[in-house]
């Protein structure tokens, strides 16, 4: 197996393989999602449905406007195989953006101030989700150097101080904003101590100027436009059953839907190990191992995806009272409808990474809006008739127009590089 070895701020100088980045990825993203799955957990059993339900809506609320700050810096960096701009170019972008985002949730929680508990939990959560999309950027100067082993011990650091804080104050005193505030506190603790230190390393950190930043800005807003409306496709079945069934039933869709969350942690892994690669294939015209790479992901999603459904249907009733509470044993059927519906949510996920490793970013900006607005109108219709099993079904409908819309912009993408080699 080859080693890491790399020119300083670079890329790689010998090339790491797929396999060992994989299992990096997939540990990290593991870990850090089975400590995402544990929160829900320690609030259903500490606490209640309906903190679970704050929490969920909360969390809902305040993603879709932290996802638009992202901007998907990592990608663009990781995709930068030219090096076209300097890492001190993509932290000024990254601390500019997300000064606004944190001004935009500290609105938002104002809107709800009538509920304290949800607009606290708002403003909280902006904050580390803010901390993490910081973490993000230092990740894909690793990533472009595919020092995934680095970005693992990161993100299990994250889980794990982050839910260990958050299970010691909820324990402590049974109320939700101040768990929110430790898992908060575990993000930047993790972000200055750890990621700051590894990110920078070899990295020029001064920028290039406001003229070079801003360009770099313009290029990486329509992936940000592209993370919110992702967001809220996956977020506005959740509105909706806030708003039709109650918080309470919210939280059980969360805690249902985590499963679904935990299935897309891997294929994450797998997108995140591949794009650098996909981007270099591209770049360099090998467009027959651009082809092969993008099908053996995709076959593994597909793979995951029924895996979970039969998961589900054998042992749904028994992991749902097992992980969270003997109540949520009923929503075993909507376990596995959930899980079909991850079947198409995993090829979308997959698609969407081979699309952005092709750096076709503004072509995605209308085919999510189009998706969040099926997702909007379909739970709108459909959960005040079905249910939380409704919910499920706008998920599936969503997913199976992104993957019909990401493929055009991937076979779109080669036809144009074909023609013009």
């Amino acid at each position: 197996m080859p080693h890491e070895q790399h020119a300083a701020g670079g890329l790689p100088g010998v090339r790491v393989s797929l396999r060992r980045n994989f299992i990096w990825t997939f540990a990290g993203n593991s870990f850090f999602g089975a400590s995402q799955w544990a929160i829900l957990s320690l609030i259903a059993k500490l606490g209640s449905r309906q903190m679970l339900g704050d929490y969920a809506l909360a969390l809902a609320l305040v993603t879709p406007v932290v996802m638009l700050s992202h901007l998907n810096l990592r990608a663009v960096l990781a995709t930068d195989v030219r090096e076209e701009h300097p890492f001190g170019d993509y932290l000024a972008v990254r601390m500019g953006a997300s000064a606004l985002a944190l001004a935009a949730v500290a609105c938002l929680a104002l809107l709800w101030r009538a509920h304290p508990e949800v607009a606290w939990s708002i403003f909280l959560l902006g904050i580390s989700l803010t901390a993490d999309t910081t973490s993000d950027t230092f990740y894909g100067a690793l990533q472009r150097r595919e020092q995934m082993n680095e970005i693992a011990h990161s993100m299990i650091a994250r889980g794990m101080f982050s839910l260990a804080l958050l299970a010691a104050v909820l324990w402590i005193t049974g109320r939700l904003v101040p768990a929110v505030a430790a898992l908060a506190a575990g993000r930047v603790l993790v972000l200055l101590i750890y990621d700051v230190r590894r990110g920078s390393a070899g990295q020029r950190m001064t920028g290039s100027g406001f003229k070079s930043q801003w360009l770099l800005f313009r290029t990486a807003l329509p992936l940000g436009l592209v993370l919110m409306l992702v967001s809220l496709a996956g977020n506005l079945p959740r509105y909706a059953v806030e708003a039709f069934l109650g918080t309470a039933e919210l939280g059980a869709f969360a805690a249902a839907a985590a499963f679904l969350a935990a299935g897309s942690t891997v294929v994450n892994a797998l997108g995140q190990a591949s794009t650098a690669r996909l981007a270099r294939l591209f770049s360099a015209g090998d467009y027959a191992g651009f082809r092969r790479m993008a099908v053996k992901l995709a076959s593994l999603a597909l793979g995951l995806g029924l895996a979970g459904v039969g998961g589900a249907a054998l042992a749904g009733r028994t992991v749902l009272g097992l992980v969270y509470s003997p109540e949520l044993e009923a929503y075993s059927g909507l376990l596995v409808k959930l899980m079909v519906s991850g079947i198409f949510v995993y090829g979308a996920i997959v698609l969407g990474y081979i699309s952005t490793s092709t750096r076709s970013f503004l072509s995605q900006m209308p085919l999510l809006a189009l998706v969040a607005g099926i997702s909007g109108g379909a739970s709108w219709v459909l959960v005040p008739r079905a249910g939380l099993d409704g919910a499920a079904v706008s998920v599936a409908l969503a997913a199976s127009v992104q993957i019909a819309g990401q493929l055009w912009i991937v076979l779109r993408a080669l036809k144009r590089r074909e023609r013009q080699a």
